[in-house]
């Protein structure tokens, strides 16, 4: 199954919004561990309204925000062509929480529309609308296409594959990927039980074999304010310029050393890009776990934005209709706090001593 994903950010034009809803930039960014909103940007209201999205796909999600204490205030449908409506609940504060999504929808255009009422000065956030494309939406241009790091066009090498995506701690490992488009945004996690270490850069991209950019593997990390309890999910790690729109590569190099914090990889997005098939590249890949549901299609913008109605840390488990569900679901990591220490500790990758963890080959 495809992991490639067209997504709509807040701010596209092809959203058509009714009421009073209102932008936002970077306010919501530090809530919860699923990452800040996709380029910092909500749209909000907090009264009644809705919007309306036209695409063709054979899925369709969105996901959103929810501030601390206003669950109760907040209610939203999500219908797909005029069918029956539905929801996801969510509980907590977070971003990236799936709020609505079906699937087994016919390779024909459709229209995803979603009603909103917020009281007492609560708000809905809407983040982005994401669809999963069909054999008739290949060829789409100028679109930001979200690429989970369990597409066959990743060429890892000497990865780690664990629950959150991909690790490495060895110094000179690549991860290669081929692409079309104008810019791409990389994305990673951050477990502060692994090393964290990040007094010099540590990994690097280039595009098309250009001067290597240095880049910081946690640069999160280096907020004093950032005090993180538990995996940090859709962290940007890095975010290329524009280039010419086109065929291109990226290659990215680990530059660490024992002691400096590992690379992560979870997604990428790539700008003003043309949708077409994945191809398939060689790979160095060693997985963690024989789990079948493991980080293996159909994830993101975000890997975390996983509902229990249809996926289960990423595995696609479609149905066979557009029939709704209404889940209750905090859009996970369904995994809840991957022991990623103990699994690096067992691929050896990594070990305890005395005063904190020190990687070794």
């Amino acid at each position: 199954m495809t992991s490639r994903w067209v997504v709509a950010d807040d701010t596209d034009s092809a959203i058509t919004y009714n009421g009073p809803w209102f932008a936002d930039k970077g306010s919501l960014d530090n809530i919860g561990n699923f990452g800040a909103p996709f380029l910092s940007t909500s749209h909000g209201i907090n009264s009644t309204g809705s919007f309306s999205y036209a695409f063709n796909g054979s899925r369709v999600l969105i996901t959103g925000s929810s501030e601390p204490d206003t669950q109760t205030f907040v209610s939203w449908e999500c219908v797909v062509d005029n069918g029956p409506p539905s929801n996801i609940s969510v509980s907590g504060a977070e971003n990236n929480l799936r709020l609505c999504e079906q699937d087994g929808l016919s390779d024909a255009p459709h229209v995803l529309t979603v009603n909103v009422q917020a009281t007492n000065g609560a708000a809905f956030w809407l983040d982005y609308v994401k669809y999963l494309p069909t054999a008739s939406t290949l060829g789409l241009a100028n679109v930001a296409i979200s690429i989970d790091s369990t597409d066959a066009g990743f060429n890892f090498q000497d990865w780690t594959q664990i629950s959150a995506g991909f690790v490495t701690a060895a110094t000179g490992t690549k991860l290669s990927f081929n692409f079309i488009g104008q810019s791409l945004l990389y994305y990673g996690f951050f477990d502060p039980s692994l090393p964290a270490n990040t007094s010099a850069n540590t990994a690097s991209y280039s595009i098309d074999g250009q001067t290597p950019v240095l880049f910081d593997v946690l640069p999160e990390a280096l907020a004093p304010t950032f005090n993180p309890t538990g995996v940090q999910f859709n962290t940007l790690l890095f975010k290329t310029g524009n280039f010419s729109t086109g065929p291109h590569t990226l290659d990215v190099t680990y530059l660490g050393t024992p002691g400096t914090a590992p690379l992560s990889f979870q997604f990428l997005v790539v700008q003003n890009s043309t949708l077409a098939p994945a191809s398939t590249n060689s790979t160095g890949i060693s997985t963690t776990s024989t789990d079948s549901n493991i980080q293996t299609s159909s994830t993101i913008l975000s890997s975390i934005t996983q509902s229990t109605s249809t996926v289960a840390m990423g595995t696609s488990s479609a149905s066979s209709s557009a029939v709704p569900t209404t889940v209750t679901s905090r859009g996970i990591p369904l995994w809840s706090r991957v022991k990623i220490d103990s699994i690096l500790r067992n691929q050896g990758l990594y070990k305890m001593v005395s005063g904190g963890c020190r990687v070794i080959y």
